[in-house]
């Protein structure tokens, strides 16, 4: 068995860039979107199916015997999961139909960015140590 340069937890970082580079697709299209009549403000969530295959979901206890068992309700078979991009509700509509709040799309923006920005900075911490170990400290 040789070891894995990247492990679980590694991965979980990975996909959670993917799914914040989604999710600020999803957020600048609610911001270009914000004048438009009739546009229902979107949203895509992922942390808790991220919680839920990394296992702090401690809900159920659920153990397998083998990596092709579902240990989700969010992931598929290998592993993989994919979040869906939903309309925002709202308590109210606007007279135009146009339910995107900027102000909120704007932090919302500002905080995935940040978190983004956090996980690549793991990311390239860990692929350091792996130069780092790899060169001999050279």
């Amino acid at each position: 068995m040789k070891p894995e340069l990247l492990n679980f937890s590694d991965r979980l970082q990975i996909a959670s860039l993917n799914q914040r580079m989604a999710r600020n697709d999803v957020i600048t299209a609610n911001i270009a979107n914000s004048e438009t009549p009739g546009y229902r403000a979107l949203g895509l969530d992922f942390e808790e199916q991220l919680q839920d295959i990394a296992g702090t979901n401690k809900e159920l206890g659920l153990k397998t015997s083998s990596d092709k068992h579902l240990k989700s309700q969010f992931a598929g078979v290998d592993g993989s999961f994919s979040p869906k991009v939903y309309v925002v509700p709202t308590e109210t509509i606007p007279e135009d139909g146009n339910t995107v709040d900027v102000d909120a799309q704007m932090a919302q923006l500002a905080e995935n960015q940040i978190l983004y920005r956090a996980t690549v900075d793991l990311i390239n911490r860990k692929i350091g140590s792996i130069r780092y170990a790899i060169t001999g400290g050279r």
